[in-house]
């Protein structure tokens, strides 16, 4: 069997270890935030009850193959049991599914038992994807949500973001990162980037 040989930057570390339910990261580009919400999505579908399943969420169906797709595949490496790339579906050895959809027809996305769900590029998907679909479909298992976008605006994403600054919920947490927290991109890049 594979092993999930993973190092962690130190903020992912730092997320990862918070007892939080559900996490909101806003962040900017390259910062590792997809690369993260991989990680626990697999993390999350090995230790996932029977009978459940893991969902990631993009705002297009393309952007959901790009970003999670060929990611997640990779890194469960021998992990995977079977892969339906015209449904998006990934199942683990242990049996549990990782689908992968998009937020664009919402009702596509009920019946599910979620025990984990990521919701990519948050603010760009509408609101009731969370509220009527994803939220209620964790319930069953007390299931855990990573919510991570780059900011657009006052929207949703943003009330949630509040809601884990605020510390009124311990089931809710956020966090801001920027391209500086992650070590591995060269600081000269980053200020050649700003210049331009």
């Amino acid at each position: 069997m594979s092993e999930l040989n993973w190092t962690l930057l130190p903020w992912q570390l730092d997320v990862w270890q918070h007892p939080s339910r559900f996490k909101v990261i806003a962040a900017g580009r390259r910062c590792g935030k997809s690369n993260f919400a991989i990680k626990r999505t697999l993390a999350a579908a090995l230790n996932a009850p029977k009978g459940s399943a893991v969902l990631y969420i993009a705002p297009t169906l393309a952007q959901a193959r790009q970003i999670a797709w060929d990611a997640l595949l990779d890194q469960a490496g021998d992990l995977v049991k079977g892969s339906n790339v015209n449904q998006l579906d990934i199942t683990l050895v242990n049996g549990i599914k990782i689908h992968i959809r998009s937020g664009e027809n919402p009702d596509a996305l009920r019946g599910m038992k979620l025990a984990f769900a990521v919701i990519d590029e948050a603010a760009f998907i509408k609101e009731e994807v969370w509220t009527k679909i994803i939220r209620p479909a964790l319930s069953d298992l007390k299931g855990e949500a990573i919510f991570i976008s780059t900011p657009d605006g006052r929207n949703w994403f943003y009330d949630l973001y509040s809601l884990g600054q605020s510390e009124e919920d311990p089931d809710w947490k956020s966090w801001h990162l920027t391209t500086w927290d992650n070590p591995t991109i060269d600081p000269k890049e980053i200020e050649a980037a700003k210049r331009s």
